[in-house]
């Protein structure tokens, strides 16, 4: 029997020897999971914090105020670090090329939009990895591969077929207690149905691999009381009781689901069913990388334990006394306002003591039978003091403000320019070291999704290719100079062989892939909405890549910098003296590009390239000494021109050698 439940264990000798095993670790994971859960500052604290609740039967005071900033700055420092997609990239190592990386970059793009179809988008699942991490200390998500069919039209056709994500709550996270990282095993607990248990495959494009299923029918038929599991039983959510709201997990009848257990190692995956002592899958692990598939993200790390340091923990005494002085000042105002009275029954018709306008007191001795009880004014005009050191004291702790390094006085409004730029700049260094560990995260998320790219994006299919469709401008020019949409025969090659240097291509892609019976298409197809297509072949992927994330992007855009920063830019690139060095290195700045972006930063424009149009004549350039050129078409003058042989003017660079539209090239005669 296995340790610390009364479970009979089922199946083979082998499989009874592996669920004890494996119960041993669920016992202890959820000992320390409950522990966490429950005690002072734990999961439950936080929530209530978040949830800006109060405890009416254990609080002294008749007012209940509860100051929001402990869910303001959990919202903030969020809507601080993730504000949009990251902007990460793969970089070519062994085996790998810039192509090739250019490819798998798209492709990992692509994934990441359609993941939002299994429900949440990519980045609402950063932003709760974040919130979880800033609350409970770490967060947890599990990254695999997700395989799913569904009827359509009386047919099972393939849903959905990539790289998943999924975010684990964490009341359902039984990590390896004896670490302060992921190791040797990563139990995660799921309510599931027994029809999902047969249809569903997370580790790869192959049938469902559960076994034992006719033994968990058998145990469910014996315990006829029971059609399921309730979470309910197992834990309490916090966010739906404190909003007196009921958990309906385990309660629908028709789809009963099982607390089911997995247990990642990297070498294998056991599943088993906890209450009913059945090893329902026990397979090698599928993943060629051989890692355990989860994501661990915390922000303040802490010795010898897996969970961080949440955000509240460190102040949770701070967060409680803003409580408790708000509530005693509301008090006092309220006794202030309606005092105790101090009455003399007898004289008194009691009847008509009431605080209304225009209210008449009846008494045979007015101002004697009635008297107000005097109150101390002495803790409401202290309030705004200590009030301030206290909330002063908390922005400190979280980063949010710099008046702990400030020398000036902390209660004084209006702030030097100094102090606002030190307010700033403490609050990004915080930012960025947690930057630096969501990166970390973001990384290892990327590159298990790359590496399941490599061993199952083509695996167990018979087509050798996949169409991603491709956004953005960059991405378009890259692949569009690459090649990879030409078809031959190009004008160079028509000229080479007109010269006799080479032989004329046969018609067609210059990079062609088959995509069907006999069908051949380009390597990459450009659209007349600016995006195209790019056909992804199993050749693609093979090759070492890193990636390098970059996380700043992420931040909320602030149009108004990137505006600044690109018209700095156009003004140092359009600067003669800085046109001549780059000529004299063989450079030409691009400066529609920049206008591009200068244009699509202001937020009023969303598509540039429809105030651009290729073709046309060039009226004006820069010679080399930085000089305006002639324009097209007219001889040079004076000092604008650039002498040439013979001491003629020569040709401007760039216009004379231009060639109209629809004609060859021609010449201009100096």
């Amino acid at each position: 029997m296995a340790k610390g439940t009364k479970v009979e264990p089922k199946g083979t000798k082998s499989e009874i020897s592996l669920f004890k095993d494996c119960y041993s670790h669920y016992s202890d994971a959820k000992q320390d999971l409950e522990t966490r859960i429950t005690r002072k500052n734990g999961f439950d604290d936080a929530d209530k914090m978040f949830a800006s609740h109060i405890d009416e039967a254990n609080w002294p005071y008749s007012a209940m105020i509860f100051d929001p900033r402990p869910y303001t700055v959990i919202i903030e420092k969020a809507a601080r670090l993730i504000g949009q997609k990251p902007k990460g990239r793969l970089v070519p190592r062994e085996g790998g090329d810039t192509l090739g990386a250019s490819v798998n970059n798209e492709l990992l793009n692509f994934q990441w939009e359609d993941n939002s179809r299994l429900g949440k988008s990519m980045v609402g699942k950063w932003i709760e990895m974040d919130m979880n991490a800033r609350k409970y200390g770490a967060s947890f998500g599990l990254a695999k591969w997700n395989f799913q069919r569904r009827i359509n039209n009386g047919k099972k056709k393939v849903y959905f077929d990539g790289p998943d994500f999924q975010v684990c709550n964490p009341r359902d996270v039984l990590a390896n207690p004896s670490y302060d990282f992921i190791n040797k095993w990563f139990q995660h607990r799921e309510y599931v149905t027994l029809k999902e248990l047969e249809s569903v495959n997370d580790a790869a494009r192959t049938k469902p691999t559960y076994k034992n299923l006719n033994l968990l029918r058998d145990s469910l038929s014996e315990d006829r009381k029971i059609k399921g599991d309730r979470r309910d039983n197992d834990y309490t959510i916090q966010n739906k009781s404190l909003r007196s709201l009921t958990d309906y997990m385990g309660s629908d009848e028709s789809n009963a689901v099982l607390e089911i257990i997995t247990e990642y190692r990297p070498d294998r995956w056991v599943t088993f069913s906890p209450r009913h002592g059945i090893i329902l899958r026990d397979i090698p692990n599928p993943y060629k990388h051989g890692e355990i598939p989860v994501v661990m993200l915390k922000y303040y790390p802490l010795p010898d334990d897996l969970y961080g340091v949440g955000e509240y923990e460190p102040v949770s005494k701070l967060i409680k006394g803003i409580n408790s002085l708000y509530s005693q000042y509301i008090d006092c105002i309220t006794t202030d306002l309606y005092p105790p009275l101090m009455i003399n029954p007898v004289n008194v018709r009691m009847h008509t003591i009431e605080f209304t306008p225009e209210a008449k007191w009846l008494m045979n001795n007015p101002g004697v039978d009635v008297v107000r009880l005097q109150t101390n004014t002495t803790a409401t005009n202290n309030f705004q003091a200590v009030y301030s050191l206290m909330v002063s004291s908390l922005l400190n702790a979280w980063g949010e403000t710099s008046q702990g390094i400030s020398q000036f006085d902390p209660f004084q409004p209006d702030k030097t320019a100094t102090e606002i730029k030190d307010t700033a700049f403490t609050r990004n260094v915080r930012d960025n070291m947690n930057q630096i560990f969501l990166s970390e995260a973001l990384k290892k998320q990327i590159m298990f999704w790359h590496s399941m790219n490599q061993q199952l994006l083509f695996q167990g299919t018979a087509d050798k290719f996949k169409i991603i469709r491709i956004v953005g401008r960059d991405a378009v020019d890259f692949f569009q100079k690459q090649g990879l949409g030409d078809m031959n025969p190009r004008p160079e090659d028509v000229t080479a062989y007109a010269n006799g240097d080479s032989e004329v291509l046969p018609e067609g892609p210059q990079f062609p892939v088959e995509i069907g019976d006999g069908d051949i298409s380009p390597k990459f197809i450009e659209d007349e909405m600016g995006g195209g297509e790019l056909v992804v072949e199993q050749g693609d992927l093979i090759g070492s890549y890193d990636y390098i994330p970059d996380v700043e992007p992420m931040k909320a855009p602030s149009q108004d910098l990137v505006e600044q920063k690109l018209t700095a830019i156009l003004g140092t690139v359009t600067n003669p003296q800085v046109i001549q060095l780059l000529q004299i290195e063989g450079e030409v700045p691009k400066i529609s590009k920049i206008l591009k972006d200068l244009y699509e930063s202001t937020g009023v424009v969303k598509d540039a390239d429809q105030y651009f149009q290729k073709g046309g004549a060039i009226n004006a350039g820069i010679n080399q000494a930085g000089n305006p050129l002639a324009e097209a078409g007219s001889p040079a003058q004076g000092n604008g021109g650039v002498a040439g042989m013979g001491g003629n003017p020569q040709a401007p660079v760039g216009v004379g050698n231009q060639p109209p539209m629809g004609g060859p090239p021609q010449v201009q005669v100096g």
